[in-house]
This record gives structure tokens, sequence and C-alpha cells, in this order.
């Protein structure tokens, strides 16, 4: 087996190339790992393909595994399928998983890519072991009654006593954010806004096939913060830290406003300044360098401004976050969104270690 670290698609159409042999049938359209409508975007999310074969190559890295399906058709014809997970490498690693673990003769159902008409978004994954993976929390598994259940990163029961023995309020490892038991996307409130004029122009004009920023590996705010993925705050003092694990982006908020720069410079991730009240700490952020609010195409300004909160519960086990955002550009009036994140404690962030694509 090998390790591909840069690009290779393979020239062959499957879907010209081989019947497909196993079922096809329309399905409503399940969640993707980014929500419902990028779901659509991405997909042709009307039909549900099932496939069985080899799976012979793996791709394990960020920001999710991939890998390569042998398809042999009834007429001996091989076709060869680019399958996309949506777990990264440490999620499935938390799950108990290796890459010799999907090698062999698996089961697949997903989504065909409408970047490429070789590439499957995998929903359901049937291992070699008979272990089934299912993208869908509330979904049941299609094949198997053993299913691979989701885990907290960071199990290791000396690395929680010594978090936990550190924590103080909000400067501790929070976990994915949370609204109603699921990843806390921002796309059902942005999606909710009424936008202006112009906002609805630059909203048609995108292209999700070649506008996604997270297709190149890149993140921005406010998106980073809503990213299902644990962040780490830090306190240095006159600044706070947020690390965030998907894309390694890492906010700084700066405590001492006397010392803000006439002009701060505009970055992805904008220019913070934070003040406590009580146990609460408040974020004013602007100077934001990122065209989108998210990945499905919502346009942002460069005259947003967002206005934070954070808060932890009084046990100290649930993080408070809302953010108001006020951009006159895109949105008619400020809106407000709410969501949690549980601690995390000895969960460590590695290398997100991000390759948008494939390569031999």
């Amino acid at each position: 087996m090998k390790y591909a670290i840069s690009i290779y698609w393979g020239v062959v159409n499957p879907l010209s190339l081989i019947p497909i042999l196993l079922t096809m049938w329309v399905s409503a359209p399940a969640l993707a790992h980014h929500g419902r409508h990028t779901n659509q975007l991405l997909y042709f999310a009307d039909e549900l393909i099932e496939f069985e074969g080899e799976l012979i190559e793996i791709f394990w890295r960020n920001p999710h595994m991939r890998a390569r399906l042998s398809v042999v058709g009834d007429n001996g014809d091989e076709a060869i399928w680019e399958l996309e997970l949506a777990p990264g490498p440490r999620q499935l690693e938390a799950m108990g998983l290796t890459p010799e673990s999907f090698l062999g003769n698996v089961k697949v159902a997903g989504y065909v890519s409408r970047r490429k008409p070789n590439a499957l978004g995998v929903e359901n994954f049937l291992l070699p072991d008979g272990r089934e993976y299912v993208q869908e929390r509330g979904e049941e598994p299609r094949w198997s009654n053993e299913r691979l259940e989701r885990r907290l990163w960071g199990s290791d029961p000396t690395k929680i006593q010594a978090a936990e023995a550190v924590a103080d309020g909000i400067f501790r490892m929070w976990d994915g954010g949370r609204i109603g038991g699921q990843p806390a996307s921002i796309e059902p409130d942005l999606l909710a806004q009424p936008l202006t004029e112009r906002a609805r122009e630059l909203v048609a004009a995108y292209d999700p096939l070649m506008d996604n920023g997270q297709l190149n590996c890149q993140q921005g705010m406010p998106d980073t913060m809503f990213a299902p993925w644990p962040m780490e705050i830090v306190n240095e003092g006159d600044l706070i830290r947020i690390d965030a694990t998907q894309y390694n982006l890492q906010r700084t908020i700066h405590m001492n406003s006397e010392a803000t720069r006439d002009e701060p410079e505009a970055s992805s991730v904008g220019y913070s300044v934070g003040r406590w009240e009580g146990d609460t700490l408040f974020v004013t952020t602007t100077h934001v360098d990122w065209p989108y609010y998210s990945n499905i195409g919502m346009p942002q300004s460069d005259q947003v401004s967002y206005s934070e909160r954070f808060s932890v519960s009084d046990d100290g086990r649930t993080l408070n976050y809302s953010i108001t955002v006020d951009d006159p550009i895109v949105f008619t009036q400020p809106f407000t969104m709410d969501r949690t994140r549980q601690t995390a404690p000895g969960v460590e962030i590695a290398p997100f270690d991000c390759v948008s694509d494939w390569s031999d």
C-alpha cells in the first residue's frame, strides 16, 4: 500500500465505462459534513449510489480521508472511484481506525461529486471487518449491526487529569460546537437573514466548485468559530489566543486597548479587542479580510464587525458563545447567533496537515 501526497485523478469516467451494477435510487438529500445546502452544491444529492468493490489506496490527510475503490462491472471492465469521507484522520483514529482498516472488500453508498465525475461523497461505509461508518448521526446502518461510534479525541486519563487541573473559566480546550445535539453549522442562521440587493447579486454569482475556500484548505471568520472541531482558549495576559484545530487558524484578542495600533492590519480572522465584565469576555472584531461567511457562498464585506461574548456555565463544563454580525453591505439588519461547546480535557491540537487534493 502507498500513501498519496500530491495530485492524481483518474481519467476514466466510470459512469460511461460500466453499468452501475448495484442499486441507484432517489433519496432525500442527507446532510454532509458541511450541511444540507453545501451537499447539494457539491454533490448530486438527489441520487444515492451504492457500490461494492476493493479499496486499493488510502489518502490519510485532512481535511478528510480519501480513498480509491476498484469496481468491476458485469462485462469485466474496471472503474476507479475516488471516495471522499467526511472525517479526517484524527477523527477516524479516535474511532480506533487506521489506514489499513479500510483496505480490502468494502461497500459504500454516497453521492456523485459535481467537481469530478468519478468521485463519491460517502454517506455509508462498510469496512472489511463488518463494521459500518454512518455519516448521519440519526441514520441507521445500511448493512451492518455494528456501527462505528464517534468518540471525543483525547481519552488518556493522565492527560485529562492534567488538563482539568489547570483549566480556568473559559481557558481550556473545547469540543466542536453544538446546537440541538448536532455540529453547530453557521449556515441555517445565514440563510434565514434578509439580504441587501447587492448581496443577492453576489450570492447568485457564487460558484461552489471554484469559490469555496475550504476546498483549498482556507477558512476565515466567522466560519472558523463554528467548525465542528476542538478549539482552545489560552490566557496570555494582555493577549488571549484562540487556537482552532481546523486549518490551525489562530485568533489573537488584544486585552490592552491602549496598545492598539492606529490602523490594524486586516486578516482572514480580523483584528479583535476584548474586555472583561465579571467572568464574561466581550470581544469586538473588525478589519476582516475574508470574502465569505461560510462555504455556501454568503458574501462578506470589509465593513463587517462582530460583537462576541464568551462565558462558562456554573459547572464549568459548557462554553456559551454568541456572536452578533453587523454587515450593512450584506444584511439589512444585525443578527445574533448562539452556540455551545463542551469541555474537552486531554484533547491536543495537532498540525492540521491539510492537502486540498490527492497527489501520487
